[in-house]
């Protein structure tokens, strides 16, 4: 398998009894389902999900609507200390962390965006968030910045960036200037920028739809926010730094 393989399944009925070459980590998104783990049974919901180990036999039921994030990991991947920690007992009390990221990747996957590359920035964040219960503010807001750059064009306000770094938006404001000597709107427009030039570059989109998915009005309103920061016009930069042929 890859190293990493993120989906969104519902279950229906009872799976027949499964072994994976792989690990598995199970975060239902919506509804609930019961699984047997080896024996283990637990009914799986927006609070709990289920890490179950390379070559375990499992089996799923509901009988009820359900959408469940499904994580496929290689084992070594994973740290020992995660795959210690949930050795005896697989079953996860989602924090609030873990449930905001699984949250993110469901939000992400359900407007389009199943991109591979995304899939293998945002797991290490994921399984991390299974063993930190009490991450430092510096090491949540850089959590934060990964997320972003994953997806820049998801709709951040600074209060939702300050949600998801678990502090207040005037305390997101003041690390940001502490630390990387720049606000965070600032930041996310240039991350935003930046992921504009590679679709520029490296894509045939239409400008249009560019500007749409960046969040802007139209396709002036970009042009006047690229000439401000690159000095050239979204068709003047594709003419210049595109990879396909013209």
């Amino acid at each position: 398998m890859k190293t990493v393989s993120v989906d969104l399944r519902s279950y229906r009925g009872e799976t027949p009894n499964e072994r994976h070459a792989f690990v598995q980590i199970v975060l239902p998104v919506a509804g609930h389902l019961k699984i047997d783990v080896c024996g283990l049974q637990e009914r799986l919901s927006r609070t709990k999900g289920v890490l179950v180990h390379r070559h375990t036999s499992h089996t799923q039921m509901s009988i009820v609507p359900n959408l469940s994030l499904i994580v496929d990991l290689d084992e070594q991947t994973i740290s020992d200390q995660i795959l210690d920690r949930f050795s005896s007992n697989p079953f996860i009390e989602l924090s609030p962390r873990t449930k905001k990221l699984a949250q993110y990747m469901h939000d992400m996957m359900q407007a389009g965006e199943r991109d591979a590359k995304a899939g293998q920035a945002w797991a290490p964040i994921l399984v991390a968030s299974l063993g930190d219960e009490n991450p430092d503010v510096i090491s949540r807001v850089s959590v934060l910045k990964a997320l972003v750059e994953i997806d820049p064009f998801m709709p951040w306000s600074l209060e939702r960036m300050a949600d998801h770094a678990d502090i207040s938006a005037s305390r997101l404001h003041a690390v940001f200037r502490e630390k990387f000597d720049e606000t965070p709107h600032v930041w996310l427009s240039d991350i935003r920028m930046k992921k504009i030039c590679t679709l520029l570059a490296d894509t045939s989109l239409p400008i249009a739809q560019i500007a749409d998915a960046a969040g802007f009005s139209d396709q002036t309103a970009l042009t006047r926010a690229m000439k401000k920061a690159k000095g050239v016009t979204p068709a003047v930069y594709r003419r210049e730094f595109s990879v396909l042929p013209q």
